[in-house]
């Protein structure tokens, strides 16, 4: 599978898979809550834990619209959280936000899966296409800097 429109769960589904095991530096995703992405499931949790432990630089950055099924149903992400603080971070995004409502799936700055509305399949998958994820990429920036709630893996105390 290349770049290219995507308008079935399977398509999406395989995209995802393949900008997960693309990713050799940085993985940013915006989303609903994580769960269509299915990266809970062991085989791509794994492919992510390979990912984080590969090299110290690489970063998982990940911006959620709610953040409670990612907190109480993905508990090997959440050990991932756990075992790699320094390059994984998740965030609740700021109120503003939770109307929007597409998702962003970017690896390297020039692999994206861009699904349209989260209630559909539609999506766009771009492989190495630096220019045409730049917008995506700037979107995601702009998501970050209107700030949320950061998610820790440790629980404070008194």
């Amino acid at each position: 599978m290349n770049s290219g429109l995507l308008a079935q769960w399977s398509e999406y589904d395989d995209g995802a898979r393949k900008i997960l095991r693309l990713a050799q530096r940085n993985l940013r995703l915006f989303d609903a809550n994580l769960v269509r992405l299915d990266l809970e499931r062991k085989e791509n949790a794994l492919v992510l834990r390979d990912f984080l432990a590969a090299n110290p630089r690489n970063t998982a950055q990940i911006v959620l619209r709610d953040a409670e099924a990612f907190r109480n149903k993905s508990p090997r992400l959440f050990q991932l959280l756990a075992d790699f603080p320094q390059t994984m971070r998740v965030r609740e995004c700021a109120p503003a936000l939770q109307q929007l409502s597409d998702a962003i799936f970017l690896a390297d700055d020039c692999h994206a899966l861009i699904r349209i509305h989260e209630d559909h399949a539609r999506s766009r998958l771009l492989i190495d296409e630096p220019k045409a994820c730049q917008a995506y990429l700037t979107r995601f920036e702009d998501i970050l800097k209107e700030g949320g709630t950061e998610i820790s893996a440790t629980v404070l105390g008194l």
